[in-house]
């Protein structure tokens, strides 16, 4: 890559989630990365949704989370790191007749990612990574006025998709 010089890329990819979810999570991320040979800042979409609804006093639960993600990353050689900043709101689903509510569902945490990209082609590049969250703002999940679930304090999301280089900006 030329020094000075910025370079734009969008990626997609699907994600699996950890602890942010009452179930295992699942879902897909989406975004643009502006980078300066081994600096960059990108903005992401991400969407969740439970693989599995879980029981809570006895009640099927289902949860889903849209959240947008900024990180910003150093690189050397094919590997990065990056600190990943996100938020959003978790919204709770249920048989009709069940008091199911979300108390504070805004989740937002602070990340560590770990990732690396291999380039296949000048056009197109695999990237994979792993990202370990603490959580500052942890919401719960109460059934019938009493609290089944709530965030627990850390969070992990891995996700392996495909990125394609922009060129030059």
């Amino acid at each position: 890559m030329d020094d000075d010089v910025m370079r734009g890329e969008i990626f997609a990819a699907p994600l699996l989630a950890v602890g942010l979810l009452p179930a295992l999570g699942g879902g897909a991320g989406l975004g643009t990365t502006f980078r300066a040979t081994d600096v960059s800042i990108a903005l992401e979409a991400r969407m969740f949704t439970s693989l599995a609804d879980t029981f809570a006093e006895g009640v099927l639960v289902h949860a889903s989370l849209a959240m947008p993600a900024l990180s910003v990353c150093g690189h050397r050689g094919l590997l990065s790191v990056c600190a990943v900043f996100d938020a959003g709101e978790l919204q709770i689903t249920s048989d009709p007749g069940i008091i199911i509510q979300s108390r504070r569902p805004w989740v937002s945490s602070i990340g560590l990612r770990l990732g690396g990209d291999w380039r296949f082609s000048e056009r197109m590049a695999l990237r994979g990574f792993a990202e370990l969250h603490a959580h500052y703002s942890r919401p719960s999940v109460w059934v019938n006025n009493k609290e089944t679930w709530q965030v627990p304090p850390v969070s992990g999301v891995v996700g392996v998709g495909l990125v394609l280089p922009l060129g030059r900006l």
